[in-house]
């Protein structure tokens, strides 16, 4: 039974990506949001979730070029879990505060209709930020940095992107 549990809940996500990718910082779930997050500060990552749906073309690109930046992959698996939800799924996913649900209500929960969508969470599971579509390896690592140095308590991540593109060298 529980063999069938974990076949079941594992094998949506190694079905959701690509044969052929490998993302270090994608957390292997039971979609146990509060316990991720716990295990997240514990090791001193901040926990975001990334939105997906079958046939999602932005959601391939990102799979396939941003995480895959040597950049990028070093910094996320530092400093970040990601955990994959289904806006479609049936399984059963247990809120920040307690409550269960299936994927398809939390995706509805957090108003996402079209994917991919990124919600980062701060150490209590509060969204710090939500966005939307894809994200080129410079400026997905920008909003790493955004997330890990703090600068979302202070400026608006459009700003900070502005104004770090121009500071950075890729």
């Amino acid at each position: 039974m529980v063999r069938a549990v974990l076949t079941l809940v594992f094998g949506a996500f190694v079905f959701a990506l690509p044969p052929d990718i490998e993302i270090p910082f994608l957390k292997l779930s039971f979609l146990n949001l509060r316990e991720d997050l716990q295990e997240a500060n514990e090791e001193g990552k901040y926990l975001f979730i990334m939105f997906h749906q079958e046939g999602c073309p932005f959601c391939d690109k990102m799979y396939r070029v941003t995480f895959q930046d040597p950049r990028v992959k070093e910094f996320y698996t530092k400093n970040f879990y990601m955990i994959l939800l289904d806006i479609k799924g049936a399984n059963p996913v247990v809120d920040f505060d307690g409550k269960e649900m299936t994927e398809k209500e939390f995706a509805h929960k957090h108003r996402v209709r079209a994917t991919p969508v990124f919600l980062f969470v701060d150490r209590e599971g509060k969204p710090i930020i939500k966005l939307v579509g894809y994200f080129p390896p410079k400026d997905w690592f920008l909003i790493g940095r955004y997330i890990v140095e703090g600068h979302y308590k202070k400026v608006s991540l459009y700003r900070f992107v502005r104004e770090e593109r121009k500071r950075i060298k890729w």
